[in-house]
């Protein structure tokens, strides 16, 4: 007997998620925060990451709110990503098309880069700052933290 039911394609089943992340300083380079935001795809909160980086550049901080996002991702078994940031610097430079000018950002941008290679699929977009006020939030908060201290605060599901 053949079963009317649908086949799920294996893509479908796979864990999908959207990160948006941005970096904050004050002062370039000043006190640091990096945040992200992830959520379901349909745009519900599963949690709030946020990250002290001491005192760093603005792009830093961007780049660092990046990679923190895609290792919360992949820690947690995602394998599809949105990513969504309001630097149009990092997003422009992970997608190789804008090349790197400051010694500083090829570290940063090739751990980027390796990290997204982990998932079955990634895409980033650029968007508008007032579209990334919640990540924006978390790293300002972020800016408190002792350097290199990562708090992650989970949504009730239930």
């Amino acid at each position: 007997m053949i079963s009317s039911r649908p086949f799920k394609s294996v893509v479908s089943m796979q864990l999908s998620c959207i990160l948006e992340f941005d970096g904050a300083s004050r002062g370039n380079p000043g006190q640091a925060g990096a945040g992200v935001i992830v959520r379901s795809e349909d745009g519900i909160i599963i949690s709030r990451l946020r990250e002290g980086l001491g005192v760093v550049t603005n792009n830093v901080a961007e780049y660092k709110a990046l990679i923190l996002g895609l290792k919360y991702a992949l820690r947690k078994g995602f394998q599809n990503v949105v990513v969504n940031g309001d630097s149009k610097l990092v997003c422009m430079q992970v997608q190789d098309l804008w090349k790197i000018k400051h010694h500083d950002m090829i570290a940063l941008c090739t751990e980027a880069k390796q990290l997204k290679d982990k998932f079955l699929s990634f895409k980033i977009c650029h968007v508008r700052r007032e579209f990334n006020s919640d990540a924006d939030a978390q790293a300002n908060f972020g800016i408190a933290l002792p350097c290199g201290e990562v708090y992650e605060e989970y949504a009730n599901l239930n």
